[in-house]
C-alpha cells in the first residue's frame, strides 16, 4: 500500500498549476463490481491512512463505478455523514461564476475586455480602469487576496461587514503588480464577477445560476450557504495542536461568487459531466476557460494512472475552514472524480486521493 500512496503523490509535481430529506447508508459503501477487489482494499486503506471524513464518487459515462460516504470520527461525537449530506465547495464556486459570465460573453452582453470602470461604475477603486474581465477570471488582475483586508482575521470584524462597508474595503485594496503581468490567487476578483453578473444580467447572481446552469442540469441539492444551511457536513478544522474544532463560517455572503456555494457529490458528477459534454461552454468559452497557460477557474495538467500511461485532466478545488473540495474530469475515460471532505484532510492528500481513484478505475489501456 505504501507503494500505492506515493504512485499517487508522484502525480503532485503534475497537477502543481492548480490553486486551489432522506437519509442514505452511514456506513462506507462498497465500490462497485467495476473495481478490482485489490482497488477497493487499497483505497480503504489510504482512508484509513488519511483519517478521511466526507464523500467521494467516481463515475465513467452513465456509469457509477463508486460512490461512498465515509466517518472516520474526528472526534467522540462526531457526526455521521452520508451521501445527501451537502459540503461547502468552497473555490469551486469560481467554476460556476465563470461559466455564467462566459454565457454573458457569448450573448455579447459583456467583452473580456471591458474594466471595471465600464461595467462597475460606481466602483471607485483606483485600479478599476485598469482591471478587465479577463484579468478578474483569469485571477491575473493583481487585486490582492480577502487576506489583505484590514481585520480580515477578526471574525467580529467580517461579522460587521455589510454589503456597502464590505465592497469600500475592496476599493480601498492596492494592486499588487500591473493588471494581466502576473498571477495572484484572490476571491476579490470572482466577488466582482457576481457584481458584473448583478448588473448585466438582467437578474441578480443567484437567480442567474439557477435559470441558466442549476434548474437545467437538475442539480437540486446545490445552493448558496448563505441562503440555506441545511443537511451541511459539520467541519472540523484541524489547528495547530491537531486539534479538531468546529468553527462557523462568517457573514458568508462576503463568499458570494467565489466560495460561497454547497453540494453534494452527486450534483457535483452532474456539472462535470455537463462540462465535459459541451453543455456549459460554448466553443469560444471553452478555449478561454481551459486554455493551459491562462485558465479561469479549472486548472489542466496531466496525470499519470499507470507505469506507462498518463491521461489529461481538468480540475479544480476549494478550501473553507475544514471543508475541502475536488472535481476531476478525465475526458478521454468520459470520467469524473469528486471528492468532499470535512476534517481538514489537506490538499495534497486531496490531490493524491484523486490520483489512486483515477488510478484504480482508468488506469488499464485505451
Amino acid at each position: 500500500m505504501k507503494n500505492k500512496i506515493i504512485a499517487a503523490l508522484a502525480a503532485l509535481p503534475l497537477l502543481a498549476t492548480g490553486c486551489a430529506a432522506g437519509s442514505s447508508p452511514t456506513a462506507p459503501v462498497a465500490a462497485s463490481k467495476e473495481s478490482s477487489d485489490s482497488g477497493a482494499d487499497n483505497l480503504t486503506t489510504l482512508l484509513d491512512e488519511l483519517a478521511f471524513s466526507g464523500t467521494l464518487l467516481v463515475s465513467k459515462g452513465d456509469d457509477i463505478l463508486l460512490r461512498e460516504a465515509v466517518n472516520a470520527a474526528p472526534t467522540e461525537d462526531a457526526a455521521d455523514v452520508t451521501l445527501d449530506t451537502r459540503f461547502p465547495v468552497a473555490s469551486m464556486t469560481k467554476s460556476f461564476t465563470a461559466a455564467l459570465v462566459l454565457k454573458l460573453v457569448d450573448e455579447k452582453k459583456l467583452g473580456l475586455d471591458q474594466t471595471l470602470t465600464e461595467l462597475l461604475p460606481d466602483f471607485d477603486a483606483p485600479y478599476a480602469g485598469e482591471v478587465t474581465v479577463r484579468h478578474l477570471l483569469q485571477n491575473r488582475s493583481g487585486i490582492p487576496h480577502y487576506i489583505d483586508i484590514p481585520g480580515w482575521f477578526n471574525n467580529d470584524v467580517k461579522r460587521a461587514f455589510t454589503n456597502e462597508t464590505f465592497i469600500e474595503a475592496l476599493e480601498g485594496l492596492e494592486l499588487k503588480f500591473t493588471p494581466g503581468r502576473d498571477y495572484l490567487y484572490s476571491n476579490v476578483n470572482y466577488f466582482l464577477l457576481a457584481l458584473i453578473i448583478d448588473r448585466h444580467s438582467g437578474m441578480d447572481y443567484e437567480t442567474r445560476l439557477q435559470t441558466q446552469i442549476l434548474d437545467p442540469l437538475g442539480m437540486t441539492e446545490t445552493r448558496q450557504l448563505y441562503q440555506d444551511k441545511g443537511g451541511l457536513a459539520v467541519n472540523y478544522l484541524k489547528n495547530d495542536d491537531g486539534v479538531y474544532e468546529i468553527i462557523p463560517v462568517v457573514n458568508p455572503v462576503l463568499f458570494r461568487g467565489t466560495a460561497s456555494m454547497v453540494s453534494t457529490a452527486d450534483d457535483l458528477n452532474i456539472w462535470g459531466h455537463a462540462v465535459m459534454d459541451g453543455a456549459i461552454y460554448s466553443e469560444a468559452a471553452a478555449a478561454e476557460a481551459f486554455h493551459t497557460d491562462t485558465p479561469m477557474a479549472w486548472s489542466v495538467s496531466e496525470l499519470p494512472v499507470s507505469d506507462d500511461r498518463n491521461v489529461s485532466v481538468t480540475y479544480y478545488n476549494g478550501r473553507l475552514i475544514g471543508y475541502l473540495s475536488l472535481i476531476m474530469l478525465v475526458p478521454e475515460e468520459d470520467g469524473v472524480i469528486v471528492i468532499l471532505n470535512n476534517n481538514t484532510v489537506g490538499y495534497d492528500n486531496m490531490i493524491g486521493l484523486a490520483a489512486t481513484l483515477a488510478a484504480d478505475h482508468f488506469g488499464g489501456e485505451d
